[in-house]
């Protein structure tokens, strides 16, 4: 009988957790038979990066892992101008859903303004935070 071994490293190898990562993709692949793609759609102002959005994409759902902008350029509808280039892509895909979360201190009031309903909420999730679980149904 083998003996393994569990550690603990607050600071893991890239290859280590990339190994993780591998795992678990290729068991979900075995069960849903796809894999997700990954693209990032990237705001720029004269050249210079300034936020944007990292996204997955599946057959038929899109998850926003990431959208942020740096703080001057909040509040200035460039968010909803990326929600929508992302309903736009969704739909030449013809995804129907997109899903993505947030905290209670962080943007829940920007995606139910720009169509997302709450399906979610755990709550005192993250250091009395409460964490919320959105999707926007897309019409084509």
């Amino acid at each position: 009988m083998t003996r393994v071994q569990l550690t603990v490293e607050p600071q893991p190898a890239e290859e280590d957790e990339a190994f993780l990562r591998a795992g678990i993709v290729a068991f979900n692949v075995s069960c849903i038979h796809e894999r997700a793609s990954h693209f990032c759609i990237f705001a720029r102002d004269r050249g210079r990066l300034i936020g944007g959005a990292s996204l997955w994409q599946h057959s038929d759902a899109l998850y926003i892992d990431v959208l942020w902008f740096e703080e001057n350029y909040r509040r200035q509808g460039l968010g909803s101008r990326l929600l929508a280039t992302i309903d736009e892509q969704a739909v030449s895909e013809q995804i129907k859903q997109v899903f993505v979360d947030t905290f209670s201190f962080q943007a829940l009031e920007f995606y139910q303004k720009n169509n997302f309903e709450i399906i979610a909420c755990v709550p005192r999730y993250l250091l009395g935070y409460d964490r919320f679980f959105l999707k926007k149904a897309l019409v084509f």
